[in-house]
């Protein structure tokens, strides 16, 4: 099993890299040593899994792996898989889940989970919120540069409520702990009453990218609740975004002993 999980690491590695990698990257990267990792890849090359160019002597993805990588493509849809995601979450939670898109200034809803635990306030497909003053909006516009973000929300806010960010510069305040944290909380601003907590994940490929988040009224947003509900978010987004291959959730994971 070991010698399992570590191939699945070096594979991890070539996408956090973008290129072939060698037996020196193993053990820098992932501090293995250099006879496991010169072993391991030995192995993964004779085995169809990588490939070994000869005049660098770098390992990349072999025929078998290639084959599988444009079979997921061609049967997987970011949206129809993070809808699964969120069938997931909010049947664990029993809170309402929803899926939204960037447009223009706003965060516009595209899909809704409803969950078993009632909410105040719902909104549906098609409904428009303003993205700086919701999570699905910030952890959307967190995957952007600060400059584009003022480029995008222009030089001056409208007031949405007391909790809700006033000016451009609070909004880029507040995505950095979203790009270092990989969330993003609204409590009591676009809508009053209700909270919420948001992952993304962007297709590289189809250019697609999606906020999640899970709903829930504001009273229950205690630090305890939020910190668990975040966790679960992080971990479907952290899936499926390796299964797209987004690079924002593409690190390795510690290499455990060949």
């Amino acid at each position: 099993m070991a010698s399992l999980e570590n191939a699945a690491i070096i594979l991890r590695l070539i996408n956090q890299l973008h290129r072939k990698v060698t037996v020196t990257d193993l053990v820098e990267h992932l501090a293995m040593p250099k006879s496991s990792a010169s072993r391991l890849l030995a192995q993964m090359k004779d085995l169809g899994l990588l490939d070994r160019e000869e005049s660098t002597r770098a390992y990349g993805p072999g025929v078998i792996i290639l084959e599988l990588s444009r079979l997921v493509r061609e049967t997987t849809t970011l949206s129809a898989q993070m809808q699964d995601a969120l069938k997931r979450l909010s049947a664990q939670s029993g809170h309402t889940g929803y899926i939204s898109v960037l447009e223009g200034r706003d965060i516009m809803v595209l899909h809704v989970q409803h969950g078993t635990h009632p909410l105040r306030v719902t909104t549906h497909p098609g409904h428009r919120s303003p993205s700086w003053a919701t999570s699905t909006g910030r952890v959307l516009l967190a995957r952007d540069s600060d400059a584009e973000v003022a480029k995008r929300l222009g030089k001056s806010l409208p007031f949405i409520s007391d909790n809700a960010p006033r000016t451009v510069q609070d909004v880029q305040a507040l995505l950095q702990g979203v790009r270092e944290s990989g969330f993003a909380v609204a409590i009591n601003e676009a809508i009053p009453g209700v909270a919420s907590i948001s992952c993304a994940v962007s297709d590289p490929v189809s250019m697609e990218r999606f906020a999640m988040c899970l709903s829930f009224p504001a009273a229950q947003a205690d630090a305890a609740s939020v910190k668990a509900l975040a966790a679960e978010l992080l971990a479907e987004a952290s899936t499926l975004g390796r299964l797209v291959c987004d690079p924002a959730w593409g690190s390795p994971v510690p290499v455990t002993q060949v």
